[in-house]
């Protein structure tokens, strides 16, 4: 092979490893958040070097403040949240790591879906099993149970419940 062909054949080969290497998308995400840690930390120098804290005007804050308290929201709303939040946590870390839920989930829905409901908390069961029926039991819970329900469900994974009926008030 003579050189020139040499030549141009390492130049072809480069220059599909360095397009290959512009196409990862690790290296352009990882380039993006760079970047945006660059803009937030000469922003935040900027805004120091034009505003530096001797500068400023001291503000005194009252003594005592009273904390804004939440606002009350309805027990369908809370328990949408909760199992948002808790079907992100069984997707990351599996259905172990969300027994008390699970089984309070388990409890409410098993009047009206008793095989998924105790597929939920089978101990037996395979992992797969579980969180089929744990996507099961969600919707049940989410599209086709009411309020009292979604009450009773949040009294029980707060611990309030006895047998008495639900303390959040059903609308």
């Amino acid at each position: 092979m003579d050189p020139m062909t040499t030549y141009l054949a390492r130049a072809v080969i480069q220059a599909r490893l360095d397009a290959a290497e512009e196409q990862r998308p690790g290296r352009m995400i990882l380039a993006a958040r760079r970047d945006a840690r660059r803009r937030r930390r000469r922003s935040a120098v900027a805004a120091w070097w034009h505003h530096p804290p001797w500068r400023r005007a001291r503000v005194e804050l009252p003594a005592l403040a009273t904390a804004a308290t939440p606002p009350l929201l309805p027990p369908s709303v809370e328990a949408a949240r909760l199992l948002d939040a808790t079907a992100h946590r069984v997707a990351e870390g599996g259905t172990g790591c969300e027994a008390a839920v699970l089984r309070a989930m388990s409890e409410v829905a098993a009047a009206t879906a008793p095989g998924a409901a105790a597929a939920l908390v089978d101990a037996t069961g395979s992992e797969t099993s579980r969180l089929r029926a744990f996507g099961i039991v969600h919707a049940h819970l989410v599209d086709v149970l009411g309020p009292p329900e979604h009450a009773l469900l949040l009294d029980l994974v707060e611990g309030r419940r006895d047998g008495a009926a639900p303390e959040r008030q059903v609308a």
